[in-house]
């Protein structure tokens, strides 16, 4: 079973580290703020049981995650500051992607944008709603399938790439495996999409730092229409290699709302690599890994505050001429660059 609305409740119940650092990081963060990676979908929208491997994965936390749910959290998760949103579908399998796009486009605030979630199986639904006025990207994802897709052609078709490099419109790649591993194929896509705006989710995926992670960030780092966004990385290693090698104009926050919402911590699993913990017994906890490791997660925070901390203490690391810059870039600028904000 998925507790979605008692994770919901369990996860607006700040602790008092959390009201702390909500008050410290309130007054760190600029004014205006665009988060530039998040989820909505409608219960309606969500195709009940999900499929076994979605449901025993984190993403399945919150299946449906309202447009009055977001705005909610966020002004809590972001007191007193004016946030502008980019709003994509839930994009695995078991929600109902059409209808989500359609919700979104007809129901988002004015100020916000809007990326569709694009439908492999379906090519000229795709390329018809990238024609939409308030399409600000396309988002595509390798759980739309199951098993999952292991190369990027297979849910990122290639007629599709085409018309979206055609009239300008920057892909979301969530990328089927972790960068350092998936090199050849976002080699191949660069190759072969030279003119296309990618904007790569989650720093390319390392939550932790990995082998071989500054070699890949300084290998793409030459193709400047390459970006990233934030959303979820809890490291401050991975973060300050991503600014390194990028800059701060080439990287741009994103919550990943309504999941940076789970408490967890990042730990290397002896057999499994890298793995979440947690103290609270959501439902795609593995109990017995649960049992031995959730001493790990003793006092856990929500993953928004450990990527929020993340970014700050990279930031307050660079040249104090050069911090409230990137701090902008990094928290707007970027942002209104790639998705026309």
């Amino acid at each position: 079973m998925i507790y979605s609305d008692d994770y919901f409740k369990y996860s607006l119940a700040f602790n008092q580290k959390e009201i702390e650092l909500c008050s410290s990081l309130s007054e760190w963060l600029p004014d205006e703020i665009i988060d530039a990676h998040t989820h909505s979908a409608l219960p309606e929208h969500v195709i009940m049981p999900l499929d076994p491997e979605i449901s025993g994965h984190m993403m399945s936390t919150f299946p449906s995650f309202s447009l009055e749910q977001s705005m909610e959290t966020q002004k809590l998760f972001f007191s007193g500051k004016t946030v502008r949103t980019l709003r994509f579908a839930l994009p695995f399998k078991g929600i109902k992607h059409k209808m989500v796009n359609q919700y979104l486009f007809e129901n988002s605030a004015e100020d916000d944008r809007v990326a569709l979630c694009g439908v492999p199986t379906d090519i000229d639904y795709t390329v018809k709603m990238m024609q939409e006025k308030r399409m600000a990207g396309l988002k595509m994802y390798d759980f739309f399938f199951n098993p999952k897709a292991k190369e990027i052609y297979e849910f990122f078709k290639p007629e599709i790439l085409e018309e979206a490099q055609a009239i300008g419109i920057p892909i979301i790649l969530h990328l089927p495996q972790i960068i350092t591993q998936c090199k050849k194929d976002l080699w191949k896509l660069i190759k072969d999409f030279p003119r296309l705006t990618i904007v790569l989710c989650h720093l390319g995926l390392p939550e932790l730092p990995v082998p071989g992670l500054s070699e890949a960030y300084q290998e793409f780092a030459f193709h400047s229409r390459l970006f990233m966004d934030t959303a979820l990385i809890p490291s401050e290693e991975v973060v300050g290699l991503a600014i390194q090698y990028f800059g701060a104009e080439r990287i741009m926050f994103g919550s990943d709302a309504p999941l940076n919402m789970v408490r967890a911590k990042v730990y290397r699993n002896p057999n499994l690599g890298e793995r979440l913990i947690t103290e609270y017994p959501y439902h795609w906890v593995d109990q017995k890994e649960h049992d031995e490791y959730k001493h790990l997660a003793h006092g856990a925070i929500h993953i928004h505050w450990e990527a929020l901390l993340a970014l700050r203490a990279v930031i307050e690391k660079l040249a104090s001429g050069s911090r409230d810059k990137a701090k902008r870039l990094i928290f707007s600028e970027t942002a209104k660059a790639v998705y026309g904000f």
